[in-house]
C-alpha cells in the first residue's frame, strides 16, 4: 500500500510539474506545498534518508525554505536547520568552474589552452596510450570530453601521477564523467595562480560572496552541524573531504548553495564586485557532450549538467541534492538530500534534474498568478 501511495504521489508531482503557465505577484507559503511534498517524497524513496531541504530564490531573494528530518537517522539526533551543512559532493564542481572563470577573466588561463602549456610532459600518447595527450584543452577537462584516464584507476587516486595519464578516445569526440580531469584542472589552476586550490576558492569565490558555511570537512572537525551521509540504510557515514580539488568534497548549508547559484543569475557579480566575466556563463551552459541525443542525462557544459528542454542548468551531487537554475524565470529551486545511494525509486539521477526543473517552472507559474 505504501508503495502504491508513493507512486500515486509521484504521479501527481509529475503531472504538476507539467502544468501550464500564468502571471504576477507573491503568494502565501501554500504555493510551495508541492515542493514540500516532492522533497519529502524523495527523502522517503531514497532508502528513507534522514535529511531534506527545499529552497526557492527568485529575483535575488530567498522566498522560501523548509527543512525536514535530522542530522542522522537515530532518535536523539538534532533536527536539520538552516545552519546544517550538507555533503555537496559534485556541487563542488560548480564552485570549481567559478574559480576557473575568475582566472580566465584575469587572463591567467585560457579555456582553449592545451594542458601541455602547463605540463610540458603532457604530450604524445603516454605509457601504452593511443591518442595524443597534447591535444587536450582546459575546456575539454572541464566538460569531461578530454578522455583522460589512468589504466586501472578511473579517478587517479588522491594525487594522480599525471605523466601516467592516457586517453580513452580522441579529445573532444567522447564523454566520460570522471574525477581525474577535475584533479588535473585543479593542479593547473594552482600552478597559474601560485596558490593551493582551497585558498583560491576561498579568496576568489567564498569570501566575496560571504559564503561562510562552504568548505572542506576533515577528521577532528566539529560535527555538530554536519548532515551525515546516508549510504543505503546506514546513516553513520560522515563523508570527510579528500584533498581539496574542484570536483568534490565541499560541505555547506543549502542556503549558501542557493546564494552561490544566484551568482550565475547575477552575471558573475557579487554586488559591485566582479567574480568573473558574465559572458563566460554562456560557455558554461553550452552542451559539449555530442555522444548522444540531447536529454537531461547527456547534456553537459563546463562542470554543469544542462537541460535545453527545460532551459535549465543544474548544481547536483552524489548525495542527490539538485539545484535547478532557470535564467528565464530568474529563479533557483534547490532540493537538498543526504543519500549517497539513491535507492530503488530513483532511476538515473539526471532524471531528477529534469523533475526539479519542471517543478520549478510549475512554482514560477503559481507565483506569477
Amino acid at each position: 500500500m505504501n508503495r502504491i501511495l508513493a507512486l500515486c504521489t509521484y504521479g501527481f508531482l509529475s503531472f504538476a510539474c507539467c502544468a501550464p503557465a500564468p502571471q504576477a505577484e507573491k503568494k502565501s507559503p501554500d504555493v510551495f506545498e508541492t515542493l514540500d511534498l516532492h522533497a519529502r517524497y524523495k527523502m522517503k524513496i531514497s532508502n528513507d534518508c534522514c535529511a531534506s531541504a527545499a529552497l526557492v530564490m527568485r529575483d535575488g531573494a530567498l522566498v522560501y525554505e523548509k527543512y525536514f528530518g535530522a542530522l542522522e537517522r537515530r532518535p536523539e539526533a538534532a533536527p536539520v536547520t538552516a545552519g546544517s551543512r550538507f555533503p555537496l559532493y559534485s556541487i563542488s564542481k560548480e564552485f570549481g568552474v567559478a574559480v576557473l572563470f575568475s582566472l580566465v577573466s584575469e587572463g591567467l588561463i585560457g579555456l582553449d589552452d592545451p594542458v601541455v602549456k602547463y605540463f610540458d610532459y603532457f604530450r604524445g600518447p603516454g605509457p601504452e596510450g593511443t591518442f595524443d595527450r597534447g591535444k587536450v584543452t582546459i575546456r575539454q577537462l572541464a566538460s569531461h570530453t578530454s578522455g583522460v584516464t589512468i589504466k586501472g584507476e578511473e579517478d587517479g587516486g588522491s594525487s594522480p601521477d599525471i605523466s601516467n595519464v592516457v586517453l580513452e578516445f580522441e579529445p573532444g569526440t567522447g564523454f566520460h564523467y570522471n574525477e581525474l580531469g577535475m584533479k588535473i584542472l585543479g593542479r593547473i589552476m594552482e600552478q597559474v595562480a601560485g596558490k593551493p586550490y582551497e585558498q583560491l576558492l576561498r579568496e576568489r569565490v567564498l569570501e566575496p560572496l560571504g559564503l561562510g558555511s562552504i568548505g572542506y570537512l576533515r577528521p577532528g572537525d566539529d560535527l555538530r552541524d554536519i548532515v551525515h551521509t546516508c549510504d543505503g540504510l546506514d546513516s553513520t557515514f560522515v563523508s570527510y573531504s579528500p584533498a581539496p580539488y574542484p570536483g568534490s568534497g565541499l560541505f555547506g548549508t543549502m542556503r549558501d548553495v542557493a546564494r552561490f547559484g544566484q551568482l550565475w543569475l547575477d552575471g558573475g557579480k557579487a554586488g559591485d564586485k566582479v567574480i568573473f566575466n558574465g559572458e563566460l556563463i554562456g560557455q558554461a551552459w553550452t552542451n559539449y557532450n555530442h555522444s548522444g541525443q540531447p536529454t537531461p542525462d547527456t547534456e553537459y557544459g563546463l562542470m554543469f549538467w544542462l537541460s535545453s528542454a527545460d532551459h535549465a542548468a543544474f548544481m547536483a551531487g552524489a548525495a542527490q541534492s539538485v539545484g535547478a537554475i532557470l535564467p528565464e524565470k530568474k529563479m533557483i529551486v534547490l532540493v537538498g538530500l543526504n543519500q549517497y545511494d539513491g535507492g530503488p525509486g530513483w532511476g538515473r539521477p539526471p532524471v531528477e534534474h529534469s523533475n526539479v526543473a519542471r517543478l520549478s517552472l510549475y512554482l514560477a507559474n503559481l507565483m506569477d498568478r
